[in-house]
């Protein structure tokens, strides 16, 4: 009977101690699993690229006889690839904005950055750029983006119909992008081009033009100034040490000849930048170049 009763316990101890190595392993194991899939989620995870570019897109609008033709308003705005509104680029139309009702249904009348004016006389080429940066100045992610135009020339929000529009898509990224679409009715002569920081950097192009930024480093004003061949669009914009935009100071077709412009030292929302390294960034003919500015106290 004692003999019976050792065995049994002896095999219901051997067979608790089999279940613990067991219960360890299956442990683990299943902590080997969780870190290995852990870490192919960390691996998977890549931050998105944000290579800096500037875009510029041409295009020339044609009359479609509505009711106060050839006066027209109109708008150029972004997208991204979600068909979430980015930033506007020219919105002329002063008192008639809700007439442009795909750009109000977009944008919600966000002009921040963008070019502003009276309802156009007649139809004519518009040119803008965009440095890939959305109304807060911050570089937008690498990927598929829309350029969206429309103007009308009757009064779409009051029972008119929607002016015309139109979009030219193309990809944000490390190769240079040069897109001509084929004429529409109401939109011809369409021209796009995406070109990386590093690709369309011209330091040659200053020089060309005469540019001075003065004086530098500056206290309460920084005078620019500059000499176009012929007339031309031009944009010229203010960034912090991370690629921030922080103002534009030129974002308009410039006559030939002697232009000059000043800066007070302050953004887009008129608040005064504190002392420090800032950069000028000239956009001109499809090149780019910049040039370090500093303020002082």
């Amino acid at each position: 009977m004692l003999n019976f009763e050792f065995n049994y316990l002896y095999g219901l101890i051997k067979n608790l101690k089999n279940m613990k190595r067991l219960s360890f392993r299956i442990l683990t194991s299943f902590i080997l699993l969780f870190l290995f899939t852990a870490g192919l989620r960390v691996k998977a995870y890549v931050a998105p690229v944000s290579t800096d570019g500037t875009v510029s897109f041409t295009v020339q609008t044609v009359t479609n006889g509505a009711t106060y033709s050839p006066k027209n308003v109109l708008a150029i705005w972004v997208k991204d690839s979600q068909g979430v509104f980015v930033i506007s680029r020219k919105v002329m139309a002063a008192n008639r904005k809700q007439h442009l009702v795909k750009w109000v249904a977009s944008s919600g009348n966000n002009v921040v950055n963008a070019t502003t004016g009276a309802t156009l006389p007649n139809h004519q080429t518009h040119t803008i750029s965009w440095d890939c940066r959305d109304v807060n100045g911050n570089l937008v992610p690498d990927g598929n983006y829309e350029i969206w135009v429309e103007f009308t020339e009757r009064n779409s929000n009051n029972g008119g119909a929607v002016g015309p529009s139109t979009k030219v898509a193309f990809t944000k990224g490390l190769d240079i992008v040069s897109l001509t679409p084929p004429d529409e009715t109401n939109f011809k002569n369409i021209q796009l081009t995406y070109t990386p920081v590093g690709v369309g950097y011209d330091e040659k192009v200053d020089v060309a033009l005469r540019f001075q930024a003065f004086p530098n480093p500056f206290s309460d004003k920084l005078n620019v100034s500059f000499e176009l061949p012929q007339r031309d669009f031009m944009n010229i914009s203010v960034y912090d040490m991370n690629g921030k935009r922080l103002t534009e100071l030129v974002n308009e077709v410039l006559p030939q000849g002697s232009n000059t412009f000043s800066w007070s030292g302050t953004t887009g929302s008129g608040v005064k930048l504190n002392p420090g390294v800032y950069f000028l960034r000239v956009v001109y003919n499809g090149k780019m170049f910049m040039q370090k500015i500093v303020r002082t106290n």
